[in-house]
């Protein structure tokens, strides 16, 4: 049972960052380049998919 919580835990942090990281995604700005905007775009996806294997004990 602590393995479980443990597991879901974790995943809720790394969507946490997840969101975070798609949350900074801007059109224009002087601040972030295109690319590292899109860079932190694909982040977020990636991240999504290991919490996603994570909470399911990687099946």
């Amino acid at each position: 049972m602590r393995r479980f919580i443990r597991r879901k835990f974790e995943a809720r942090l790394i969507l946490l960052a997840a969101n975070i990281l798609s949350g900074r995604n801007v059109h224009r700005s002087a601040v972030v380049s295109r690319r590292d905007n899109n860079d932190m775009y694909g982040m977020a996806e990636q991240l999504e998919a290991i919490a996603k294997r994570i909470s399911t004990n990687y099946p």
